[in-house]
């Protein structure tokens, strides 16, 4: 059905690449994993984006930098030289935040010196029109004539935080990478959501911005973590996919072995507009988009903030063998509204077997239910030994999946029990190797938010709401039923 969508045009129009593979190859890897970069507009005056970017660059990069002004010698400890054709040695990737119209000339500078790949920050092109078309057209002519790759324009720039690059507008790095890689088409929203995921404690690897989408896009990404060793979960957010059969392919190939979990905006007529006037992209029907989602495997997300959500529990957490959840609460209208939302996620809350039953009755309160969710009531005392021993018979328990605790009021203030169901996931999910994941929902005031990160801090996810955690842990086992069925 897919395939017949995208034949009759309702996804995106097709872009052509005419540059040779092993060429584009290069390209690509220049942008991820350069040995040297050249910042051309780079500043040593605070408040301008050229010292934003050298300073970002400064900070943990293990490759050659090389700054690029005419009107100044020496940049911030570093030799400046006034073009890229001035630098004695090879660069891999220029990095370009001159003036629109300056841009073109630059570009020639760089197909000129043998340059990789090219990331062009400036804005006023494509999204623009006239004009401003016409110059986007003009560099991706003379890239391609050089066998040159370029990344925008009009984008916040690339990271690869495993070799410590961050050519970027993002304010600071990060002292670690990760395994998380991150492919958006908006800017300044994309920065955004990378900056709460780290401030969540996510850890990323690689992270590009498109922008316009001039030459690299998507597809071309997603040719490069396909099998990059350092990517475990792959994140887009997209407003427009222009080679959708490419896109459908390759995003089949690699969910059988690595999460995508894309973001897709522009999905209704008034959002098309504002896209056109973003980017310049062309958003196509997305009933096309959804079916290729569901057939290749891809685990779609309605927000950004959601796309975070979901990328967290994939990195930290282990797939589900199954729906079936146990929910330890000590509240028991959370715990039937969690019940509710888990069933409409599709995924099961079973009675918990008698013999599991048994052996929790003696150390609750004549009151609590031991049933599932297994309802502790509010037993302040018991806290710290009930949300050790009913997540540890979770994980010990054939009839549960996935495990659900819900962290409410008292629970969250006590930060032994907080330890204690950190002690349990650690000692039998970590420890034990029972690969069940655990997502907790979270519910308290803010003065708390430290015991949430004695939860975070060893990998496992928190969120404030039980809606969120049912969709989650749905998506979770949609990803692994997909999975599993591509491996037979």
């Amino acid at each position: 059905m897919f395939l017949e969508i995208l034949i009759n045009g309702c996804f995106d129009s097709v872009s052509v690449r005419f540059m040779d593979g092993n060429v584009s190859a290069e390209g690509i890897k220049a942008i991820f994993d350069p040995k040297s970069v050249a910042l051309v507009g780079a500043s040593d005056e605070k408040g301008k984006v050229g010292y934003v970017f050298m300073k970002n660059l400064l900070e943990r990069y293990i490759g050659k930098i090389y700054p690029i002004n005419p009107r100044k010698s020496e940049i911030l400890g570093l030799k400046a030289y006034k073009s890229v054709a001035d630098v004695p040695d090879e660069i891999d990737l220029a990095v370009i935040l001159v003036p629109t119209k300056a841009v073109p000339g630059v570009v020639q500078e760089c197909a000129q010196k043998g340059i990789k790949a090219v990331v062009v920050i400036t804005a006023g092109f494509k999204e623009i029109g006239g004009e401003g078309a016409e110059l986007e057209n003009k560099i991706v002519e003379i890239a391609r004539n050089a066998g040159m790759r370029i990344v925008g324009p009009n984008c916040f720039g690339v990271m690869n935080l495993n070799i410590g690059l961050n050519a970027s507008m993002s304010l600071g790095t990060p002292e670690e990478g990760g395994d998380i890689a991150f492919v958006t088409q908006s800017g300044a929203y994309g920065m955004a959501l990378y900056s709460f995921a780290i401030d969540a404690g996510m850890k990323f690897g690689k992270m590009l911005s498109l922008g316009n989408k001039a030459d690299v896009d998507e597809v071309d990404a997603l040719e490069y973590l396909k099998d990059d060793p350092e990517t475990k979960v792959i994140l887009l957010f997209l407003e427009s996919v222009q080679r959708g059969r490419k896109f459908f392919e390759l995003t089949r190939e690699i969910s059988k072995k690595k999460p995508i979990i894309v973001t897709k905006s522009g999905r209704t007529a008034g959002s098309a507009r504002a896209a056109a006037s973003h980017t310049g992209a062309i958003v196509g029907d997305f009933t096309a988009y959804r079916t290729a989602f569901n057939q290749a495997g891809v685990i779609f997300s309605k927000t950004g903030l959601g796309m975070i959500d979901y990328a967290k529990a994939f990195d930290w957490q282990p797939l589900p063998g199954g729906n079936r959840v146990g929910i330890i609460t000590n509240s028991g209208g959370t715990g039937v509204e969690l019940v509710d939302l888990c069933y409409e996620n599709g995924l099961e809350v079973p009675e918990l077997p008698e013999e599991v039953q048994e052996r929790l009755k003696p150390q609750m309160v004549p009151f609590a239910s031991a049933r599932n969710p297994v309802d502790v009531t509010p037993d302040w005392k018991g806290f710290k030994t009930l949300y050790y021993s009913v997540p540890a018979e979770f994980f010990e328990c054939n009839e549960i999946d996935i495990l659900m605790p819900i962290v409410l009021g008292r629970v969250a203030m006590d930060v032994d029990a907080v330890k204690a169901l950190k002690r349990a996931v650690v000692e039998k999910q970590k420890e034990g190797g029972i690969k069940k994941p655990v997502l907790v929902c979270w519910i308290s005031l803010r003065e708390h938010e430290n015991n949430m990160k004695i939860l975070e801090e060893a990998g496992i996810p928190c969120y404030t709401s039980p809606e969120r955690v049912a969709e989650v842990a749905g998506a979770m086992v949609r990803y692994a039923r997909y999975v599993r069925g591509a491996g037979k």
